[in-house]
């Protein structure tokens, strides 16, 4: 007999065989997103014009790709297949990793129509794949676990493993040519690891009986019914900030070093750790918070605080400060963005409401839409960047720049996020699910998973 444990919680191997998943995630597609313009833009020297033209049909084709992807696993024959989730991350991760090695194989290192040809090809295959598995795994969890402070948790194991695995692989290929022969044999390593890893992942996690009758919308209604809900759309206008300043972030490094220091192994260093350990800090912060203040409360004050301290550091680094102020800066800066720990949980309370109020749970869907909505914005924070890159008068894989480009790296920096940040806390304060509101809403979940599992 399974041993009883209170609703909604998970056995440690449950969380951290879920959780091991950041791993294979976060290795290829934060090493994609860290690396990819570098290669295309930086060291293939695709022409601008190409560059932007490229991210416009990557645009559309995350714009269609990501709801069919979800409304795909949503609509799965459990019967048939044995899972709705599963079936995906153990099948679809090794394809998703042979997608990753094909970028990083150049087709040509001269014909710029070949470069075109293959920088659209492989970051449209690459990123189709990753929304097929990483949109399954990411579904996993509301699914095991209603519990906030359980998804929480969780969330901080994903992001604890997620930087122990991620930290040293940044700093080994930092200062790596993304043409080399080193480079590429990393990547064939890294992408048969993720393999194996999703492998477990499969293994390891689950998907509850109780939710297997559950009916399935048509596309149609599934879509009218998801972009009704105000806490779905206020989410997801809040993520939308959330990835255009992740794709103007690590993909952009190699231009924020000319303002970071003389050493370039060094400053990227610095960077990574800051970026990752600080933010861990944070988040393990931020979570310790959430019993007192909740989640929409410390999002808005540490938002806010963070635009603010973004701005002004702006203004006190248009003319020459010392190189701390910076490092300074960024560090708290970074300290101030824990909130982000609590990302993913606040979109699960949408998937919670939705079922309460129609009667089955469309993760699938809903996550499809969301990225339908915030994967443009990884193609706009690029085409943004390269603009006020060009217009600032940045010469591509110059050492020696234009004082006029390091105005436009500064506002790239700094001034862009502190202006996006302040416009994200506008959608956070108007979301719905917060205080006796959502603790109403967590009663009627319970009580609603206790009389589908009593029919089983």
């Amino acid at each position: 007999m399974e041993q009883y444990r209170p609703y909604g919680k998970l056995l440690q191997r449950e969380r951290f065989g879920y959780a091991l998943g950041a791993v294979p995630c976060g290795l290829l597609a934060f090493v994609f997103m860290f690396k990819y313009i570098e290669l295309f833009f930086d060291d293939l020297k695709l022409l601008p014009e190409l560059f932007i033209i490229g991210q416009v049909i990557y645009l559309i084709i995350n714009a269609i790709n990501d709801p069919l992807m979800g409304q795909l696993s949503d609509r799965t024959n459990r019967e048939k297949w044995g899972s709705r989730r599963i079936i995906y991350i153990k099948y679809g991760g090794p394809i998703w990793a042979l997608t990753f090695i094909i970028v990083w194989f150049p087709w040509s290192y001269d014909n710029q129509f070949i470069i075109f040809l293959h920088y659209v090809i492989s970051i449209c295959l690459f990123d189709t794949m990753l929304t097929l598995v990483v949109l399954a795994w990411m579904a996993l969890l509301p699914e095991m676990t209603p519990d906030t402070d359980e998804r929480s948790l969780v969330n901080l194991i994903i992001i604890f493993l997620g930087l122990i695995s991620i930290v040293p692989v940044f700093i080994i290929i930092g200062t790596m040519k993304t043409t080399s022969q080193d480079f590429q044999f990393l990547m064939v390593v890294i992408a048969i690891a993720s393999s194996i890893l999703l492998l477990v992942v499969a293994r390891e996690s689950f998907e509850k009986p109780e939710f297997q009758k559950d009916q399935i919308f048509p596309f149609g209604k599934s879509l009218k019914q998801s972009l009704k809900s105000k806490s779905f759309m206020l989410y997801a206008a809040f993520n939308f900030c959330n990835v255009f300043l992740g794709g103007i972030g690590l993909s952009y490094l190699f231009v924020y070093i000319l303002i970071l220091g003389e050493n370039f192994g060094a400053a990227i260093g610095a960077y990574i750790l800051i970026s990752l350990i600080v933010a861990f800090i944070s988040n393990v912060f931020c979570a310790r918070l959430r019993p007192k203040w909740g989640m929409r409360k410390i999002i808005l004050r540490f938002g806010i605080l963070r635009a603010l301290g973004a701005f002004i550091l702006f203004i006190l680094i248009l003319n020459p400060m010392p190189l701390w102020v910076i490092w300074v800066g960024f560090t708290i800066y970074t300290f101030l963005g824990g909130y982000g720990v609590f990302s993913t949980p606040l979109f699960h309370l949408s998937f919670d409401e939705d079922e309460l109020k129609h009667g089955t749970r469309r993760e699938g869907i809903f996550m499809g839409i969301n990225a339908l909505i915030h994967k443009p914005a990884l193609s706009l924070g690029p085409i943004v960047a390269t603009i006020i890159l060009v217009y600032y008068g940045y010469i591509q894989g110059a050492d020696t720049q234009p004082a006029s480009a390091y105005l436009g790296i500064k506002i790239l920096f700094f001034l862009v996020p502190a202006i996006v940040i302040l416009i994200s806390m506008i959608f956070i304060y108007f979301h719905p699910l917060h205080g006796e509101r959502l603790e109403e809403m967590q009663k009627a979940l319970e009580a609603l998973h206790k009389e589908k599992a009593s029919r089983i």
